[in-house]
């Protein structure tokens, strides 16, 4: 069931189903799936890419894995990404070329955190934004938590999970709109949750443990 948006001109529906579906939302500390979501690769829009690939002379040796190796060569087109334009990571050992070899988790991300800058300008929106995404201006959840995520109905709902992510994404506003269409047990939630974090010492977000 779709409920209708207002508060973003990039949306105009969203699927009321990531009030409703689960998964084991912190990832690393799962200790049965081995980071299979990531063994498909994922997409990166051009703007990314480039980003990405400005910090090749750190990136290289922190991965072991030269440049030319990240990416395939296809680019795709879809509006709806920022560039309009967008490739996907290679493969590499039967996962994505960015998953950490030397532990669980995205290599991007564990690289953001030790040099200190935010994972979101690193790693691609597709990784962190999941298990949601969007298309054809519908907020909804990434088919594989319906088809194949292993860790499906386990652990707070798609939208208590990434909700901050969403935010990054499309701003406080359209936050308001979806904490207003959630159930009362997800808004409680939430409070409680807000009301944790202003008595703990600030943390932030780029500094967070990453989640896959």
């Amino acid at each position: 069931m779709q409920k209708p948006l207002f508060s973003t001109p990039d949306l105009s529906h969203v699927d009321l189903d990531i009030f409703e579906l689960r998964y084991h939302s912190a990832c690393m500390q799962c200790t049965y799936c081995f980071d299979s979501c990531c063994q498909y690769g994922c997409d990166v829009n051009l703007g990314e890419k480039d980003r990405i690939l400005a910090l090749k002379e750190e990136l290289v040796p922190f991965l072991r894995i030269p440049e030319s190796e990240w990416f395939l060569p296809e680019v795709y087109v879809d509006p709806e990404y920022p560039s309009g334009r967008f490739v996907r990571s290679a493969k590499r050992n039967g996962a994505c070329v960015f998953r950490s070899e030397a532990g669980r988790g995205c290599a991007l991300h564990r690289f953001a955190l030790a040099t200190g800058r935010d994972y979101h300008d690193v790693k691609p929106m597709v990784c962190w934004l999941f298990p949601v995404c969007w298309d054809q201006g519908v907020l909804r959840p990434s088919s594989d938590i319906r088809d194949d995520l292993m860790c499906r109905g386990r652990g707070p709902t798609i939208y208590e999970s990434v909700r901050n992510e969403i935010r990054h994404v499309f701003g406080d506003a359209l936050i308001d709109e979806l904490d207003a269409l959630a159930p009362a047990s997800i808004r409680a939630s939430i409070l409680a949750v807000s009301q944790l974090a202003s008595t703990s010492p600030a943390k932030s977000s780029k500094n967070a443990e990453p989640r896959r």
